[in-house]
């Protein structure tokens, strides 16, 4: 059995409800976010057809309305999606140094998490 490495408790993602696209940057290409399937704030896991190995430097960029949050990370894993053909799971950390930027994704996005008790999402009350 793998021995759990995430630093924060994650987050189920509620992407079919999000007003707002998430792309990756990575070796100067931009790419299209499939699926967001958890977030906290050290990182995230997501699905996207085009593969990136283990340890490339990235950027997520998030947008909705008027606002862009960009966070940069790096690729931590990636498998190919078990169901979906030509299709990826990632799983991203984010640049510690970064924290309040990160705090600032996850506030925005507070009304995605699929997994809420008493109104707020979990990593509110931390």
């Amino acid at each position: 059995m793998e021995t759990e490495r995430r630093q924060q408790e994650r987050l189920r993602f509620c992407m079919e409800e999000c007003r707002g696209t998430f792309t990756i940057e990575a070796l100067g290409e931009e790419y299209e976010i499939e699926e967001v399937t958890d977030l906290s704030l050290s990182g995230m896991g997501f699905e996207m057809t085009a593969y990136l190995d283990p340890d490339t430097p990235v950027h997520l960029v998030y947008e909705e309305d008027d606002q862009v949050i960009r966070l940069a990370g790096r690729v931590v894993w990636c498998e190919d999606h078990p169901t979906v053909h030509g299709s990826y799971q990632y799983g991203m950390i984010f640049d510690y140094s970064a924290r309040d930027d990160n705090s600032q994704l996850l506030m925005a996005l507070r009304d995605y998490f699929a997994f809420e008790r008493g109104g707020e999402s979990d990593f509110l009350e931390s």
